[in-house]
């Protein structure tokens, strides 16, 4: 009931941020109660569907349907750069994409088919549909995944819908603020010039209609809920940490007003630099940091070089995934675990080098799951890593206990990816999560030698990045507009075939997962040949 509490408090707080006049007026309390009846209620007369049954549908006839979106229209929608010839060709179907590729050299964990054939309902998408037969849909789905079966499922499935939906309504006002102030600025150049100017284009997003077609990614993201729980209930790894820990910031109504008002501020600025497809130039020059890392990827103000970008960057990409990235991140986890299972028993602490490491989130997962693992965390932003070290310093207050039992990060390291400054056969694992689709394609196969060399023999590398070509087939024909958000390395990503660049490095194709727009790809260093095969 607390976590239902907690929830209640976060609607309200972000409701004063888009308008004073949606906050509800009556005692917390009050709200929690009639919540918790509206729960009970509900699980009186749900029952709980076979888990294969669950978020599925049948294919579209690709007659009467327009092709999917990837990440919807604000992102994927502008102009369409020139395809190169291999994209052009696995496009054509002539030379197989890297989804069709890797079917043959990972062992295929259940998620790579659930996503290839997962679709979101026509009833969801489509314009005719009416808001209650969108919400039908999505309540119906709600008892196939078993929502209502325990108090720690009606706990964790109110505490993610709850969440993305408050996420989606801030996307909302970020977008509604930066059509407005589009308006208003038109509207004064109009003036000034004393005649009349178009207002520009806003992106291919109205305001009118929005909660149409925000239901579609709420659908997406139940969909990945009910994978990151199933994995969950299965013992792969915990529940999410900050969800279950009292004290975290992310309950405290000052904190989500005070971040709301960032990101939608930021919201304006990025909007309106990606309308008129101008990037600002990052503010520091120096020969520190390689040319392609000077780039302000997403349009998002200083790219990687301040602290107002670390500080609002976590609730921007997870506004942007409607919630759903913490679960999509944790299908990290799941390799990590089955390796670490087979560890012979003395072995002592592990040690786990995280490459590009950010704002530190993911580390938080990783640490509460492996409490007495060594961590280090690698990044080349001094900004973002900073960030890192208070994300850190937080699970530890909050999760860590005492620090004899749990060592605290072993280091953090400002380098960049392609030079990990550690010697050969340093860690028992690297993991690396979005960092591959940002770096060009010379730079990646550096990278992926570099975690290769710094892993040891009978260790394993985790990579974590966006969904490819042929990974959701539906999306192939949308996949690269994504670049246009200032991605210039993200249509060479897409048509990479990762297995055989880490392959070249010298690892062993391991395991694939899916997790909704995200793919994790493991690999394992093998032993020397007098040691045995790996």
């Amino acid at each position: 009931m607390q976590l239902l509490h907690r929830s209640c408090l976060m609607g309200r707080t972000l409701a004063l941020v888009a308008s004073p006049r949606l906050v509800c007026c009556r005692p917390a309390a009050l709200c929690r109660r009639g919540l918790a009846l509206q729960l009970r209620a509900q699980a009186a007369t749900l029952t709980a569907q076979p888990a294969n049954s669950v978020l599925t549908t049948a294919p579209p006839d690709p007659t009467t349907r327009p092709p999917a979106k990837y990440l919807g229209t604000v992102m994927t929608d502008g102009p369409k750069p020139e395809m190169d010839d291999v994209t052009a060709g696995m496009m054509a179907g002539t030379i197989p994409k890297p989804g069709e590729s890797d079917r043959s050299k990972f062992k295929l964990h259940w998620s790579v088919d659930f996503w290839r054939d997962f679709r979101i309902p026509q009833e969801m998408q489509s314009d005719d549909s009416s808001i209650g037969t969108k919400f039908q849909t999505l309540a119906s789905n709600a008892r196939k995944a078993g929502v209502w079966t325990s108090p720690q499922s009606v706990a964790y499935w109110t505490y993610h819908m709850g969440r993305s939906t408050l996420l989606a309504l801030q996307g909302f006002a970020g977008l509604w603020a930066a059509e407005r102030t589009a308006q208003a600025l038109a509207a004064q150049t109009t003036s000034s010039k004393g005649r009349q100017d178009t207002v520009p284009r806003s992106g291919g997003w109205k305001t009118q209609g929005i909660l149409k077609w925000g239901i579609g990614p709420l659908y997406e993201a139940m969909a990945m809920f009910w994978q990151d729980y199933k994995n969950i209930t299965a013992g792969a790894y915990k529940l999410p940490w900050d969800m279950t820990t009292t004290g975290h910031r992310q309950w405290n109504p000052l904190h989500i007003f005070s971040t709301a008002r960032a990101f939608i501020s930021e919201a304006v600025s990025t909007l309106e630099r990606r309308n008129k497809g101008l990037p600002e130039d990052v503010w520091l020059r120096s020969p520190l940091y390689p040319e392609y890392y000077m780039n302000t990827f997403h349009y998002q103000t200083d790219g990687w070089l301040s602290q107002q970008s670390a500080q609002v960057y976590e609730l921007s990409t997870e506004t942007l995934f409607v919630g759903r990235q913490d679960a999509m991140q944790r299908q990290t986890l799941i390799p990590l675990a089955d390796h670490f299972r087979s560890r012979p028993a003395g072995a002592g602490a592990p040690k786990i080098l995280e490459v590009a490491c950010g704002t530190g989130r993911f580390a938080t997962f990783l640490k509460d799951n492996h409490p007495t693992a060594q961590v280090t965390a690698l990044d080349l932003s001094p900004y973002y890593l900073a960030e890192a070290r208070k994300n850190l310093a937080d699970w530890a207050r909050l999760r860590g206990g005492s620090s004899r039992t749990t060592p605290p990060v072993d280091a953090f390291l400002q380098a960049p990816a392609e030079g990990i400054p550690m010697p050969d056969g340093h860690y028992d694992a690297v993991t690396c999560v979005y960092l591959f689709h940002e770096l060009p394609p010379e730079v990646r196969r550096k990278v992926a030698k570099e975690m290769a060399r710094v892993v040891k023999p009978g260790g394993m590398v985790v990579l974590t990045d966006s969904a490819q070509l042929g990974d959701r087939p539906q999306w192939d024909a949308t996949m690269g507009g994504f670049s246009n958000f200032n991605e210039p390395y993200y249509r060479s990503f897409i048509a990479t075939d990762l297995g055989a660049l880490f392959e070249d490095a010298g690892l062993k194709a391991d395991m694939k997962l899916m997790a909704s727009s995200t793919k994790v790809l493991s690999f394992t260093k093998p032993l020397p040949a007098s040691s045995g095969a790996q």
